[in-house]
């Protein structure tokens, strides 16, 4: 069969070798070090397709082997995830021989890698196709459309040269049961895919049925060659998350001073040998005092030690209290963090402002007490009249006052009245014989503290 020479889809590469002059690739700046995607797709298309097309950047810098530039995306050092993308395309056409007919192409381009953090892993790839007629073959042509063309089971990173790599095979046999309904709406032969090697059904059914032959096994001599193609995937590593502060105020009183429930992301429990986690400290804002100086270190108003134990996936939740004693009224205040034990980097360095209502801490006003007086106490043979008085430093007393009539401990009888310019006169009810104590009870208002007053009364008949 004959091969036609690779060809360069560029309108510049056309105008140079019309011109005459030689053309030589120059390397992208950051061609060294940028992530890429390396695969020969299949043999079959090597062999078969071979009249091939390379655009957006697609190399073949040896024969069967395409390399797909400008990769973005990243994977997770941690648990291996990625998700990446390539660009570059390479389109395969079967030609016949000597007289150069173009029969059928099918599209490879920017190919697409996922990895799950279980190591499940995706290809897909924009695909199209396109059949001329003849040999038996009716015209189609099938737009560009991603589709997954094979899963794989995604190994170890390595790196190298500042890449990560990946260099998977894609799964092949057992891919698609023959006689399932699958293959049944494919349209498949009796007994095929042989032994259920076929590429991802996404792309058999995207592609005209007498193209699907050449990515699934048929019983045929090329069998062997239509398996897709080791691959290779760059990637550039996941940038750490830098650690972040929040706070929620929990608590704040002039008793108990302030307590912050303090939640942090993007830390790193040991940074160099030795560490052990964060702490976490309450500071005048501005900067962090120095740790390791035995004076700076009472600028802490309190601190806290979060051990690397505690820190997971990079997350973390503690609570902090300050005594209002070491708060300065006024002053503000900052969290920080650093690495514990001994400071050993700065990468756990943060200063998260902190926002306090001192009207929370402030000690409660005390009010003044009212003095109460019994102007005049109830006959003790009758019903009678309890007049009562009330002054204070405050301005006139408001408000109302009662008094409980209690016999032998008990509460038998209970009168109100409302104060009215600090007296008031509560009616007695009429008492059987027998010794009462009244206690009078003023309940206090904005102004005044409740009072209570008792006196012992005697009824005689």
């Amino acid at each position: 069969m004959i091969c036609p020479p690779r060809l360069v889809a560029s309108a510049a590469a056309t105008a140079l070798a019309a011109s005459g002059l030689a053309l030589v690739a120059a390397a992208p700046a950051s061609a060294a070090t940028a992530p890429s995607f390396t695969w020969g797709i299949s043999q079959q298309f090597e062999d078969h397709l071979s009249s091939q097309v390379l655009a957006d950047g697609a190399q073949e810098p040896e024969d069967g082997v395409f390399v797909f530039p400008n990769g973005t995306g990243s994977y997770d050092t941690a648990t291996g995830a990625a998700s990446l993308t390539y660009d570059g395309s390479v389109q395969g056409t079967f030609t016949i021989p000597v007289v150069g007919t173009e029969v059928y192409s099918v599209t490879f381009a920017d190919p697409a890698v996922t990895v799950e953090p279980d190591g499940d892993g995706t290809l897909t790839v924009l695909v199209s196709a396109k059949v001329n007629g003849g040999m038996g073959q009716p015209a189609a042509d099938v737009a560009p459309k991603r589709v997954t063309v094979s899963t794989f089971d995604a190994p170890d990173w390595t790196v190298a040269d500042g890449l990560a790599s990946l260099t998977a095979t894609p799964d092949w046999a057992g891919v698609l049961e023959p006689g399932s309904a699958e293959a049944t709406a494919l349209a498949m032969k009796d007994g095929q895919p042989v032994d259920g090697k076929s590429w991802a059904t996404d792309l058999l059914g995207h592609l005209p049925a007498g193209l699907r032959p050449h990515f699934h096994a048929s019983g045929a001599n090329a069998d062997a060659k239509k398996a897709p193609a080791t691959f290779t995937a760059q990637a550039r590593e996941a940038a750490a998350a830098s650690p972040q502060v929040s706070y929620e105020t929990t608590a704040a009183s002039a008793e108990n001073g302030l307590t912050l429930a303090v939640s942090g992301t993007g830390f790193n429990g040991t940074t160099n040998p030795g560490d052990n986690g964060v702490y976490v400290g309450l500071a005048p804002a501005g900067g962090m005092p120095e740790t390791d100086d035995i004076g700076d270190q009472s600028k802490f108003a309190a601190a806290t030690w979060v051990p690397a134990a505690q820190i997971s996936g990079g997350a973390f939740t503690t609570s902090l209290t300050a005594a209002t004693a070491t708060l300065q009224r006024g002053t503000a205040y900052a969290l920080y963090t650093w690495q514990a034990h001994t400071h050993s980097n700065t990468t756990q360095d943060t200063e998260t402002p902190v926002s306090i209502d001192w009207s929370r801490l402030a000690p409660a006003k005390t009010k003044p007490a009212a003095t109460l007086k019994v102007l005049t106490k109830p006959t003790p043979a009758k019903a009678g009249r309890l007049k009562v008085a009330l002054r204070g430093s405050n301005g006139a007393v408001a408000g109302k006052v009662k008094v409980q009539v209690k016999k032998a401990g008990k509460v038998v009888k209970t009168r109100s009245a409302t104060l009215a310019k600090g007296k008031a006169t509560l009616a007695l009810p009429k008492l059987a014989t027998g010794r009462y104590q009244l206690k009078v009870v003023y309940a206090g208002s904005a102004a005044y503290q409740r009072v209570v007053r008792t006196m012992g009364l005697r009824v005689t008949r």
